[in-house]
């Protein structure tokens, strides 16, 4: 490896969403890093968004990869990322997903070598930010934080590529692999990223509770929430069916949440985060 930072762009048809990512990624003051936008062929306008960016940067110094090929989903797309990635640790920065500010990546270049680093991530859901639950603590139970706060050793994750049979929770495999192999983890006590709630596990609620339960289960770990009985799977199917069907009711129950938990914070709003 002969750079710091590999940061991983996966897109499909996500040329609207792409200039907040590529924007927060190119405002990085921090430069030992190269940036890969893995596309799975797309058809509007995203390849020509990407050429736009080319020049700038150049001007930084930056390596933009641009790889443009089928996949069989996103996992797999983060899998055919990594193979070209020559950065000490990776990052997955998604189309639509933005860094907090311009220094994160010189705040995870001064942590402690460590498998995994990792930080804050700042939600944004129905016009408010809270910050996401981040507990290794629960790693056993829960995904202990969002997978785009996450700086993973490249040689790691090139020897444990993303268990693609997964299709919602394949990243919290990925971390209770570390964990289970006792890696070392490294918190860098910064916010890292800001993301929306309606990421593909946020729309499948269902579907990914149920996918965390199974994973769970193959790492023996005690499952405390997922498939269970019948009773448990009627109480998910409700929730799904609100979520899906009833937008007013779920933004109501969300908010309430949001604000009793104590978890909302006043964000410092970057620039690009108003392109989206």
């Amino acid at each position: 490896m002969d750079i710091k930072f590999s940061v991983i762009t996966v897109c499909y048809n996500a040329a609207k969403d792409l200039p907040v990512t590529i924007e927060s990624v190119l405002a990085q003051d921090f430069t030992d890093y190269e940036y890969i936008i893995q596309d799975g062929e797309s058809t509007d306008d995203t390849a020509s968004i990407i050429g736009s960016y080319k020049e700038r940067f150049a001007q930084k110094g930056i390596d933009l990869v641009y790889h443009r090929e089928k996949d069989s989903g996103l996992y797999d797309a983060m899998n055919k990322a990594v193979t070209s990635a020559r950065g000490s640790y990776v990052n997955f920065m998604n189309a639509g997903d933005c860094f907090y500010d311009d220094k994160v990546l010189s705040k995870a270049a001064k942590a402690e070598e460590a498998t995994i680093l990792y930080g804050d991530c700042a939600v944004y859901e129905y016009g408010l930010f809270h910050l996401f639950t981040k507990s290794l603590a629960d790693i056993g139970r829960t995904m202990p934080f969002s997978h785009q706060s996450v700086f993973a050793a490249t040689s790691f994750m090139k020897e444990h590529p993303f268990n693609t049979n997964y299709r919602y929770s394949a990243d919290y495999d990925m971390l209770l692999t570390a964990y289970d192999q006792k890696c070392g983890f490294c918190d860098i006590g910064t916010i890292v990223c800001i993301t929306t709630a309606d990421g593909l596990s946020s729309v499948n609620y269902k579907d990914t509770l149920n996918e965390s339960a199974r994973i769970l289960k193959a790492h023996n770990k005690e499952t405390v929430s997922g498939p269970g009985g019948i009773a448990a799977q009627a109480v998910l199917f409700i929730k799904q069916f609100i979520m899906d069907h009833f937008p007013t009711l779920k933004k109501m129950i969300r908010i309430a949440q949001i604000r009793s938990r104590g978890r909302m914070i006043k964000a410092q709003v970057p620039p690009w985060f108003c392109l989206r």
